[in-house]
């Protein structure tokens, strides 16, 4: 990201000493305890500042901080183009951070020069559990969507629909948002959130989306993960860093159509929770649709009407054991054993097969994809279940 492309009008590496009053003049709030006596930024590295969300900018000054402590730490490196520059790569041991600090010693002062992406922390990884929580933007490739029974060649366009290297980006800037569940590394969330979107807002022609990426710790840690985000009080890095997400959009007045899939579900209740103590202030404008809920429904519909959220919809599939266990108070037994009978489809089915991963467009339209697909014999329990539905039921 160039400061550059946002304002050519000023000299970007021109370096500006500041007090606590004066950096909220260029849209930056640096914590109380910064050393503003040690440290002066250039109009570059303010800029980028002033893009990020609560959270990035926090973890942002933590290290700033400690540069200002030891400017000459390990994880301080040489610019390989200007050995007077330095390079600080963090040694911050959560997901939710992924900026390189760029600055020099002048002088005794610290001049922050810029605030970059790290290359090697975004982006897709061999290593799932490698990627980092953060927002990148997602464009279209083309038309192909799930909108119907699918045989395996229809569904890998739809999976070959958008792009699947996104770019990083410190804030939303399109109508459209979503959060990932649990076992979608990068390149699956970024065409599958896209796939649920096209079902959630039906009609919006969505070119592009951000995907707030919550990565995969495979599923024993992916589950503690969920029940920490239910269970505790004070919630996940993920959610915290969603919560500021949210925050940034409504001092922005932002109105962003939202998606949460599965677990995203449950870090998006767990987000307004956060958002509830710590910033308070109505989320008017924002929209929710929920798909393949972790969370419990009817909890996460609270929150989000006491917060201004708008719950547009849910959409979950009969056979889908995930919204099951989520909410088994609204569920009755004979539905968490009818949907434990296809939890194999789940764990370890194919795309189309899984009654929780591509949109649920309805119990005759799951049916007639299963049959595509050759697995009659699912079919068949799926077609018996539809004969004992009322003909208005919407599951039709």
């Amino acid at each position: 990201m160039s400061w550059s492309k946002l304002n050519k009008t000023i000299n970007a590496h021109s370096v500006i000493p500041l007090d606590a009053l004066s950096c909220r003049d260029f849209g930056v709030k640096l914590p109380i305890n910064f050393p503003f006596s040690k440290a002066k930024f250039t109009c570059q590295a303010l800029a980028m500042l002033s893009q990020l969300n609560d959270y990035d900018l926090k973890m942002v000054c933590a290290d700033i901080i400690q540069i200002c402590a030891n400017p000459n730490a390990t994880n301080s490196i040489k610019h390989s183009r200007n050995p007077l520059r330095r390079l600080w790569r963090t040694k911050y041991p959560f997901r939710n951070y992924h900026f390189l600090i760029q600055y020099m010693l002048t002088d005794g002062m610290i001049n922050i020069d810029d605030i970059l992406f790290d290359s090697q922390l975004h982006g897709a990884k061999s290593n799932f559990s490698a990627e980092r929580t953060m927002l990148y933007e997602v464009k279209r490739r083309s038309s192909d969507t799930y909108d119907k029974a699918m045989n395996e060649e229809e569904i890998k366009k739809v999976q070959g629909a958008w792009e699947p290297i996104p770019t990083p980006t410190t804030q939303i800037k399109t109508q459209h948002a979503a959060v990932n569940g649990m076992q979608n590394e990068l390149t699956k969330a970024t065409w599958l959130m896209g796939t649920h979107l096209d079902r959630a807002y039906e009609g919006d022609g969505i070119k592009a989306y951000t995907l707030f990426h919550n990565p995969t710790d495979y599923t024993k840690l992916d589950l503690i993960e969920c029940a920490f985000d239910k269970l505790s009080s004070t919630k996940s890095h993920n959610a915290q860093h969603l919560a500021a997400v949210l925050a940034q959009n409504s001092q922005q007045g932002k109105q962003v159509k939202w998606l949460a899939h599965s677990q995203g579900a449950i870090i998006f209740c767990a987000a307004l929770e956060h958002y509830r103590i710590y910033y308070g202030k109505p989320l008017t404008g924002q929209q929710l649709a929920v798909h393949g809920s972790g969370s419990n429904v009817e909890r996460l519909k609270r929150i989000a009407h006491s917060m201004g959220v708008k719950v547009i919809a849910v959409r979950n599939n009969p056979y889908d054991f995930v919204p099951n266990l989520a909410d088994r108070s609204k569920i009755s037994p004979s539905s968490l054993v009818r949907s434990m009978k296809f939890k194999g489809l789940v764990t370890g089915g194919s795309v189309g097969e899984s009654p929780h991963t591509l949109p649920f467009l309805g119990l005759v339209t799951y049916a007639a994809q299963l049959e595509m697909l050759g697995n009659n014999e699912k079919a068949d329990i799926v077609k018996s279940f539809i004969k004992t539905l009322p003909p208005t039921d919407k599951r039709l």
